[in-house]
């Protein structure tokens, strides 16, 4: 039988329970103290039906996605079977960017359905970026006035326009896929990156800059010297009350605040950035970029709140870790090891090869599912105990629609979910076939998943991709990350 990700136990009883085609099979359910860890779940099935017990009502959830999957195995019978199952990880995570390509409502709901079928249940919704900002705000309403719209898409030749491109979600639509994903037992976490990749924020709003001068959102990919003033008071009034009203729209546990890729020029040459650097006694604008991140993550948690930030926000090393989660993506300082060492919690979501957003032949689906996360290298026993999660990003400079979203996701993203759920891995070539029967389904839910020829590719093949995308879409800071990432 084919169940993703697999569960770790399954004894196969002998016998057949039986039950009309077109109805559903007699099911006993109950939340039980039997079961301690969250989101375990108990099957049995014997003649009188299914048998659940679990530990929450995700687990009930759980129990009854994989119910679902045994069905499609199955048609109007269920083996006699016993399954115990509990995940590896509690953070089992997506990310969507919705800032370099605009996804509707309906869009995401697809996307979701199909990653909470397979056990994932944190989506990271990538919300604010340089080329777009994509959520309302009420009490800066030129955010997504002005910010929301870029003028030309110059992302390569699969995405090369002079068109105005915008979008963006209200409040009444992203609360409407808040509720979507609760039922399914997913976690909204949504990301107001600051203080980089923030020339959307800063062509509304040009006096949170160090240079105050007019800009407008970028029509390309890459790092941009744009960056918020850390020495202005204004930037955090400002940071705050979009925090404010994302906590109203996101009941989530965690927010995500960004805080990658921040170039220092204008730090250094601001003198509010100087000042306040001198004031707190640091040495480098690490330190200060590091300050930063923790002064906002001081604020959720005075709201009750955890913050998420990738790991360039650590560098400065004087990060207060006590609210912070670490979404280690790529770290040549050994900043995010040293991190994990010291017990301080992180999500693995390196580069290569959780990166989907890069050809198959580049990320393939046997690279993302031989990863184990915890033999990551320079791991102590207490850094491996520190994962509390993996995660999966698509960036969408080089995804222009829908289908081909579907088509970088999936299956990768169901190799994803097996190894957040179950370390224990079984051979590739079954997981391969587990794959293959999962696809169709995938369709039905309106998920179309990428060719089975674009899987698992030979190395020259592997390596014309790779070459084919850099010359058709990636700018020089891309292939820099390509290969930071494979050294790591």
């Amino acid at each position: 039988m084919f169940l993703c990700p697999q569960p770790k136990k399954l004894e196969l009883q002998g016998g057949y329970y039986s039950f009309p085609v077109d109805s559903q099979p007699q099911i006993f359910t109950k939340i039980t103290p039997m079961l301690s860890q969250k989101e375990s779940y108990r099957i049995e099935i014997d003649a009188q039906g299914v048998h659940i017990e679990a530990a929450d009502e995700a687990g009930v959830f759980y129990a009854n996605v994989t119910l679902r999957q045994l069905m499609k195995n199955y048609r109007g019978c269920l083996p006699y079977i016993y399954i115990y199952d509990e995940p590896q990880y509690y953070y089992r995570g997506f990310m969507i960017d919705s800032c370099r390509h605009f996804f509707t409502v309906d869009e995401i709901k697809k996307m979701v359905e199909a990653a909470a079928y397979f056990k994932l249940n944190k989506f990271h919704f990538h919300l604010t970026d340089d080329q777009g900002f994509r959520v309302e705000i009420e009490s800066y309403p030129q955010l997504t006035a002005v910010g929301s719209v870029r003028y030309g898409s110059h992302f390569g030749k699969a995405h090369e326009d002079e068109k105005e491109y915008g979008g963006y979600y209200t409040k009444a639509e992203l609360k409407e896929i808040v509720e979507f994903c609760k039922e399914r037992h997913v976690e909204v976490i949504p990301e107001f990156d600051v203080p980089g990749h923030t020339s959307a924020v800063i062509a509304a709003m040009p006096e949170l800059s160090c240079t105050g001068a007019q800009i407008t959102p970028q029509t390309t990919p890459g790092v941009f010297p744009d960056v918020l003033c850390a020495g202005n008071e204004e930037v955090f009034k400002v940071i705050h009350a979009v925090l404010d009203e994302l906590l109203e729209i996101f009941p989530s546990k965690y927010i995500h605040i960004g805080g990658d890729e921040v170039p220092k020029a204008h730090w250094n040459g601001c003198e509010k950035c100087q000042a306040k650097r001198e004031e707190l006694g640091f040495k480098t604008m690490e330190e200060l970029h590091s300050w930063f991140s923790s002064e906002i993550a001081l604020y959720l948690k005075q709201k009750g709140r955890k913050a998420i930030c990738w790991n360039e926000s650590i560098k400065g090393g004087n990060v207060e870790n006590d609210n912070i989660t670490v979404a280690w993506w790529m770290d040549r300082t050994d900043a995010s090891l040293k991190w994990a060492n010291s017990g301080a919690p992180v999500i693995i979501e390196h580069f290569a090869p959780y990166y989907v957003d890069y050809p198959h032949g580049m990320h393939s689906l046997r690279d993302i599912y031989m990863k184990d996360p915890q033999k990551t290298r320079g791991l102590t026993d207490l850094g491996k105990a520190s994962i509390v999660g993996i995660e999966s990003p698509v960036w969408t400079e080089y995804i222009t629609d829908f289908k081909k979203l579907n088509e970088m996701c999936f299956p990768r993203w169901m190799a994803v979910a097996e190894r957040a759920w179950n370390q224990e891995r079984r051979p590739f070539a079954d997981f391969l076939k587990t794959a293959q029967f999962f696809c169709d389904i995938l369709k039905e839910m309106g998920v179309t998943p990428a060719q089975e020829s674009e899987w698992n590719i030979l190395p020259y093949t592997r390596l014309e991709q790779t070459l084919g995308f850099v010359k058709n879409n990636i700018s020089k800071q891309v292939v820099k990350e390509f290969f930071r990432g494979k050294k790591k």
